[in-house]
């Protein structure tokens, strides 16, 4: 690889798959979840991932969650998972997937202290929550004091819109790592610790495997034609709501400010 060419991110669901599910990565997805959430060593020292298959027909099925589930030594439950884009109801969806992971442990007659944690680690590239600048977030449920309730279910948020400038802490330096998108930014993040070096190396081994690119790259195709087409919808629709408010003759400032469309493109319909 030469410095400057580039490479598929780990912002690509389908190569973060891929990525943290290889065997030979688990040492990457343990340090990743170590720096990520509560787990520790031992906790760690034992991890089973339970979907590593990833197939063509699931790279190109737009309803299909790419994610990786792990279970851990001591037998919690932990769903990893990459979104680009806001979806409509996703914390919702998010809450929700974290609820069935938690009670899916569960079988007729079983008593509630079998249960584990229930642990989900969500990255995201937008801006989850608009009142906070913070990169990351732990989300538990809280007693009105603040004292942990419980700690069956947790959730951790890392917004990769808003890493910090100076890079601080091992979490941080993996926003880093899913964000590079060349051979330069791994080498950059390569040179921080060991962990980081072998990390970075095996995301530049993983951009060398041509399968494993070209399932990432019919991902990312795949995904920017949903995002066309859903953005595709979403103007139509204020086309026709344009329409509507013109023929009640709004003010066509108005009817910019209600729709989003410029001012230019009203005054054509």
């Amino acid at each position: 690889m030469t410095k400057n060419k580039e490479i598929v991110p780990l912002t690509n669901d389908a190569m973060m798959k891929m990525y943290f599910t290889r065997e030979t990565n688990r040492d990457q997805l343990r340090h990743f979840l170590k720096s990520s959430t509560h787990l520790t060593d031992d906790d760690l020292e034992i991890i089973e991932v339970k979907n590593p298959i990833l197939t063509k027909e699931q790279v190109m099925d737009k309803d299909f969650i790419v994610d990786v589930n792990v279970t851990s030594k001591m037998g919690h439950k932990i769903h990893i998972e990459m979104q680009v884009q806001s979806h409509a109801n996703f914390k919702e969806r998010v809450q929700s997937y974290n609820s069935r992971q938690y009670a899916n442990q569960l079988n007729r007659g079983d008593g509630y202290a079998i249960l584990n944690e229930s642990i989900s680690v969500i990255v995201v590239d937008f801006p989850m929550f608009n009142d906070t600048d913070e990169f990351y977030e732990h989300i538990a449920f809280r007693r009105e004091n603040g004292k942990i309730f419980t700690t069956g279910q947790q959730l951790y948020i890392i917004d990769l819109t808003k890493i910090p400038v100076e890079l601080n802490n091992d979490l941080q330096l993996w926003g880093a790592l899913f964000k590079a998108g060349s051979q330069e930014a791994l080498e950059m993040i390569g040179e921080t610790t060991n962990e980081m070096r072998d990390a970075a190396a095996k995301l530049a081994e993983l951009n060398d495997d041509r399968d494993a690119r070209e399932l990432a790259e019919k991902r990312e195709i795949d995904r920017r034609w949903q995002r066309h087409h859903e953005r595709t919808i979403v103007e139509q629709k204020a086309l026709e709501i344009a329409k509507n408010l013109l023929q009640a003759e709004l003010a066509v400032e108005e009817i910019a400010k209600a729709t989003g469309l410029s001012i230019e493109v009203i005054q054509k319909l």
